[in-house]
């Protein structure tokens, strides 16, 4: 099934044909602590309100959680998950179940040309290209990383070639040092504490 038969069909099952499905990916390191999966829970939740429809990987880690409060909470058809795999094969072993359940509740699955066996360099190729599937479908990215987030990292490159809107949530790390980006601290509060903001910068002025 390609990306626009699922839009039109997450449109037809919130009754928003005749408007535009905004996509924001929920994104990041496969070794965020647990202890984070409620916040992550919660800005889900938060973007749900606001009738944005969720994005994520399938992997380990920050995906994993997005999944979980969307299955907890009865809403998994207001996500689409981006799989680098062609089955539940190539899931990592922790989370194949889950995904299973999230597809059978209603959850929308774009499977991707990689298979488990593959060798690492056609892996490494195959996620990277999820990463740009799930960023050329989004109106906006929130990114958690830590050390170790090469993917996400490059997954927020690719979101600053498009100018979206982008909230990176920092843990035990430096924000990314990127050309042309200012990261600014949110002050709405709630869940939305301890994330920062890019700003787009075009020879040292702001972008209007």
């Amino acid at each position: 099934m390609t990306i626009s038969c699922i839009q039109e069909s997450i449109k037809r099952e919130a009754g928003l044909a005749t408007q535009t499905l905004k996509l924001v990916g929920v994104v990041g390191s496969r070794q965020i602590p647990y202890i984070l999966s409620s916040k992550i829970g919660d800005i889900v939740e938060d973007l749900l309100s606001r009738h944005y429809h969720i994005a994520t990987g399938g992997a380990i880690g920050v995906d994993q959680f997005v999944v979980e409060r969307l299955l907890r909470i009865g809403r998994s058809n207001q996500c689409t998950v981006y799989s680098p795999w062609q089955n539940y094969a190539g899931f990592p072993v922790k989370v194949r179940a889950m995904m299973r359940q999230f597809k059978g509740y209603g959850g929308h699955l774009l499977w991707g040309a990689t298979g488990s066996n593959e060798p690492h360099h056609l892996i490494k190729m195959g996620l990277l290209l999820r990463n740009q599937r799930l960023v050329s479908a989004c109106y906006g990215l929130v990114a958690f990383i830590d050390e170790g987030s090469r993917g996400s990292i490059f997954t927020i490159q690719k979101a600053i070639s498009k100018r979206l809107t982008i909230v990176v949530f920092p843990h035990e790390c430096h924000l990314p040092e990127i050309e042309f980006v200012k990261w600014v601290p949110l002050k709405c509060g709630g869940c939305w504490d301890g994330g920062f903001k890019a700003v787009y910068l075009k020879y040292g002025r702001k972008l209007l």
